[in-house]
């Protein structure tokens, strides 16, 4: 039995899957059944109820995550995806919570990251199963609702009663095979304001792991707004920070005040954090969400450190740079680095799928991505972005082509019948 990529099929179940507002801690109620809000539980029971059409063995564990599956044997294999997106933001063309399709082109948020891989990998373990292709393994889809948030509950919940694969790969970044990812720790200043200080009332970002595309304040009667571009904090070079753009315009109005002075620094050279390695690169840094009023002065900010160094030494960096300012730091959220030998079965199977279908024989690489690669022993980072696309993920008017979702379709086909063997 020949295995194709049914366009129109995927299409639809990507629409309707779509339709469902699952914003990661904006997704509705939070409910005993729904514990990261029904939005993102309806997108959960969505993909296993498509998944369930299909033959496929399926559940839900408790709100946070579920699986499909198919296959016997003791061993299991698995892609992972998630079902929860970052905000929206402002400044759509198209309906952000539905599928629009141009030519080519497909949009929508989540349409990239991460529910178009997740339908993508839905029909490939439909097809795999159809065709009847004799494998070893059973090879099971895990689907997350807490990708998004950083804290990663639904994965805390997985492996508290779940089984653990042997080998996994999430569809969640980029090819070729991502063999490392930088460590992730999120940082928070805050500072208590004295009496008495011209009040500066000022909001920006909604998301931590993104760019902020819009910053607005108040000051002395007058209102400032400044506009940039949303882009993946693990790449904030491809994005346009609004929150620096406005902190600069008011310094340049000639405006003093204690959050301006930390934005100032807030750099990695400013921050005394300029680090890199010869296995990860550099670090990079993305003060994402601020706010200020005549009480308080908040930012919090996403730093993607190489996989070589220490949080810790990163923090005593920051807090000596940042003292004399008297703001409080504390972090309040931290990923580990991953790192996979390139020599191993896992990255030598999938870094071979990929070269024998595209032609590319450059070797496996590093992101600052997070993905649920973390979350797991013998896992990776492998799809759905190709060098030289354009990644979309957190931007406005997040888009995809229909030419690149086949062809993952494939590669992920192969993958989980080389990983099943």
């Amino acid at each position: 039995m020949t295995i194709h990529f049914d366009k129109q099929a995927v299409l639809e179940a990507l629409r309707g899957l779509l339709q469902i507002k699952s914003v990661n801690a904006n997704a509705g109620a939070v409910t005993a059944e729904a514990p990261l809000g029904t939005g993102i539980n309806e997108a959960i029971n969505y993909v296993l109820e498509l998944g369930k059409s299909f033959g496929l063995t399926t559940k839900n564990c408790d709100g946070y995550c579920g699986y499909v599956e198919f296959a016997t044997g003791p061993d299991m294999v698995a892609a992972i995806t998630h079902v929860d997106t970052v905000e929206v933001g402002d400044d759509w063309t198209v309906p952000p919570f539905d599928l629009t399709i141009d030519g080519d082109t497909i949009y929508g948020r989540g349409v990239l990251d991460d529910k178009g891989l997740t339908m993508v990998a839905l029909f490939a373990l439909k097809a795999l199963k159809d065709a009847q292709i004799p494998i070893n393994k059973r090879i099971r889809l895990i689907i997350g609702g807490d990708e998004e948030g950083g804290s990663w509950a639904c994965m805390k919940r997985y492996k508290e009663t779940e089984e653990t694969p042997v080998y996994s790969f999430s569809p969640d970044s980029g090819y070729p095979v991502i063999f490392a990812e930088k460590g992730i720790m999120n940082v928070i200043f805050e500072k208590e304001l004295e009496a008495g200080l011209p009040v500066l009332n000022l909001s920006s970002g909604k998301q931590i792991n993104s760019v902020p595309d819009v910053a607005r304040a108040d000051y002395d009667g007058q209102t400032y707004e400044a506009r940039g571009k949303s882009a993946h904090a693990s790449d904030p070079q491809k994005g346009d920070n609004a929150l620096i753009k406005l902190a600069n315009e008011l310094r340049a109005a000639g405006i003093q005040h204690p959050l301006l002075e930390l934005l100032e620094r807030a750099t990695p050279e400013g921050f005394g954090i300029n680090l890199s390695d010869q296995v990860s690169g550099n670090l990079t840094l993305n003060p994402a969400i601020a706010y200020g009023d005549e009480n308080i002065a908040v930012l919090r900010c996403d730093i993607r450190y190489p996989v070589t160094k220490k949080s810790s030494e990163l923090c005593a960096a920051i807090q000596k740079a940042t003292v004399d300012l008297g703001f409080s730091l504390k972090m309040d959220h931290e990923t580990l680095p991953l790192h996979v030998d390139q020599e191993s079965f896992l990255v030598t199977s999938l870094q071979k799928v990929y070269a024998d279908y595209t032609g590319d024989t450059s070797g496996p690489i590093v992101s600052g991505g997070g993905t649920y690669a973390r979350a797991f022993d013998n896992a990776v980072a492998f799809g759905g972005v190709f060098p030289g696309e354009i990644n979309t993920c957190h931007q406005t008017d997040e888009f995809w082509s229909i030419d690149s979702m086949a062809k993952n379709f494939d590669i992920i086909v192969k993958a989980l019948e080389v990983l099943a063997q």
